[in-house]
Protein backbone atom coordinates (compact mmCIF):
# COMPACT_ATOMS: atom_id res chain seq x y z
CA UNK A 1 0.00 0.00 0.00
CA UNK A 2 2.79 2.42 0.89
CA UNK A 3 4.46 2.13 -2.51
CA UNK A 4 1.15 2.43 -4.34
CA UNK A 5 -0.38 5.32 -2.38
CA UNK A 6 2.61 7.33 -1.18
CA UNK A 7 5.27 6.58 -3.80
CA UNK A 8 2.65 6.62 -6.62
CA UNK A 9 3.85 3.35 -8.16
CA UNK A 10 1.51 1.20 -10.20
CA UNK A 11 0.12 -1.84 -8.42
CA UNK A 12 2.40 -4.13 -10.45
CA UNK A 13 5.55 -2.10 -9.69
CA UNK A 14 4.62 -1.78 -6.02
CA UNK A 15 4.03 -5.53 -5.80
CA UNK A 16 7.34 -6.24 -7.52
CA UNK A 17 9.21 -4.02 -5.07
CA UNK A 18 7.52 -5.61 -2.05
CA UNK A 19 8.15 -9.16 -3.28
CA UNK A 20 11.86 -8.42 -3.83
CA UNK A 21 12.10 -7.13 -0.25
CA UNK A 22 10.21 -10.11 1.17
CA UNK A 23 12.33 -12.57 -0.81
CA UNK A 24 15.45 -11.33 0.97
CA UNK A 25 14.07 -12.58 4.29
CA UNK A 26 13.03 -15.92 2.86
CA UNK A 27 16.45 -16.40 1.26
CA UNK A 28 18.16 -15.46 4.52
CA UNK A 29 16.10 -18.20 6.17
CA UNK A 30 17.25 -20.56 3.39
CA UNK A 31 13.72 -21.30 2.24
CA UNK A 32 13.26 -21.81 -1.51
CA UNK A 33 10.69 -19.42 -2.94
CA UNK A 34 8.34 -19.41 -5.93
CA UNK A 35 9.12 -17.48 -9.08
CA UNK A 36 8.59 -13.76 -8.73
CA UNK A 37 5.72 -13.69 -11.22
CA UNK A 38 3.66 -16.09 -9.08
CA UNK A 39 4.41 -14.17 -5.87
CA UNK A 40 3.43 -10.89 -7.52
CA UNK A 41 0.12 -12.37 -8.71
CA UNK A 42 -0.59 -13.61 -5.20
CA UNK A 43 0.07 -10.17 -3.72
CA UNK A 44 -2.04 -8.45 -6.40
CA UNK A 45 -4.89 -10.84 -5.64
CA UNK A 46 -4.67 -9.88 -1.96
CA UNK A 47 -4.66 -6.19 -2.92
CA UNK A 48 -7.72 -6.62 -5.16
CA UNK A 49 -9.56 -8.42 -2.37
CA UNK A 50 -8.80 -5.48 -0.06
CA UNK A 51 -9.96 -3.03 -2.74
CA UNK A 52 -13.33 -4.80 -3.11
CA UNK A 53 -13.84 -4.76 0.65
CA UNK A 54 -12.89 -1.09 0.76
CA UNK A 55 -15.49 -0.22 -1.88
CA UNK A 56 -18.22 -1.66 0.30
CA UNK A 57 -16.89 -0.32 3.60
CA UNK A 58 -20.13 1.44 4.54
CA UNK A 59 -22.25 -1.70 4.30
CA UNK A 60 -23.66 -3.02 7.52
CA UNK A 61 -24.63 -6.53 6.40
CA UNK A 62 -23.49 -9.53 8.37
CA UNK A 63 -21.94 -11.10 5.25
CA UNK A 64 -19.76 -8.03 4.65
CA UNK A 65 -18.69 -7.94 8.30
CA UNK A 66 -17.81 -11.62 8.09
CA UNK A 67 -15.75 -11.07 4.93
CA UNK A 68 -13.86 -8.20 6.55
CA UNK A 69 -13.20 -10.31 9.65
CA UNK A 70 -11.88 -13.18 7.50
CA UNK A 71 -9.63 -10.81 5.54
CA UNK A 72 -8.18 -9.32 8.73
CA UNK A 73 -7.66 -12.79 10.19
CA UNK A 74 -5.84 -13.91 7.02
CA UNK A 75 -3.52 -10.91 7.28
CA UNK A 76 -2.31 -12.31 10.60
CA UNK A 77 -1.18 -15.49 8.83
CA UNK A 78 2.05 -15.86 6.94
CA UNK A 79 2.20 -14.49 3.38
CA UNK A 80 3.61 -17.77 2.15
CA UNK A 81 5.77 -17.51 -0.97
CA UNK A 82 7.64 -20.75 -0.34
CA UNK A 83 8.18 -23.12 -3.24
CA UNK A 84 5.55 -25.86 -3.50
CA UNK A 85 8.19 -28.53 -2.75
CA UNK A 86 10.07 -26.42 -0.20
CA UNK A 87 9.87 -29.00 2.57
CA UNK A 88 11.45 -31.67 0.38
CA UNK A 89 14.03 -29.24 -1.05
CA UNK A 90 15.31 -28.04 2.34
CA UNK A 91 18.21 -30.21 3.49
CA UNK A 92 18.72 -28.81 7.00
CA UNK A 93 16.14 -30.10 9.49
CA UNK A 94 16.28 -26.88 11.52
CA UNK A 95 15.31 -24.81 8.46
CA UNK A 96 12.46 -27.21 7.70
CA UNK A 97 11.21 -26.88 11.28
CA UNK A 98 11.44 -23.07 10.98
CA UNK A 99 9.21 -23.08 7.89
CA UNK A 100 6.66 -25.31 9.59
CA UNK A 101 6.68 -23.04 12.67
CA UNK A 102 6.11 -19.99 10.46
CA UNK A 103 3.13 -21.62 8.82
CA UNK A 104 1.39 -22.19 12.15
CA UNK A 105 -1.16 -19.69 13.41
CA UNK A 106 0.61 -16.98 15.36
CA UNK A 107 3.96 -17.75 13.66
CA UNK A 108 5.87 -18.93 16.72
CA UNK A 109 9.22 -19.27 14.89
CA UNK A 110 11.77 -16.50 14.56
CA UNK A 111 15.17 -16.12 12.95
CA UNK A 112 18.18 -16.10 15.22
CA UNK A 113 21.73 -14.97 14.54
CA UNK A 114 23.68 -16.23 11.55
CA UNK A 115 24.63 -19.89 11.72
CA UNK A 116 28.41 -19.50 12.07
CA UNK A 117 29.30 -23.06 11.07
CA UNK A 118 27.17 -22.92 7.94
CA UNK A 119 28.54 -19.49 7.01
CA UNK A 120 32.12 -20.76 7.40
CA UNK A 121 31.33 -23.83 5.26
CA UNK A 122 29.81 -21.65 2.53
CA UNK A 123 32.78 -19.28 2.59
CA UNK A 124 35.14 -22.21 2.20
CA UNK A 125 33.08 -23.58 -0.68
CA UNK A 126 33.05 -20.15 -2.36
CA UNK A 127 36.86 -19.92 -2.13
CA UNK A 128 37.18 -23.42 -3.58
CA UNK A 129 34.99 -22.47 -6.54
CA UNK A 130 37.02 -19.32 -7.15
CA UNK A 131 40.23 -21.35 -7.16
CA UNK A 132 38.79 -23.81 -9.68
CA UNK A 133 37.55 -20.97 -11.85
CA UNK A 134 40.92 -19.20 -11.78
CA UNK A 135 42.77 -22.42 -12.68
CA UNK A 136 40.48 -22.93 -15.63
CA UNK A 137 41.11 -19.41 -16.97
Amino acid sequence: MHYHVTEKLTIRNAATTVIEEVKQFWERARIPVRDSQHCICKLEKLFNEWKVLKKRKNRETSLHKQQVAEFVENLENLFDIAHADALSMIKIAEDRAFLLAQREKGRRGMMGPVDQMLAAREKKEFKRRLKRKNKGV
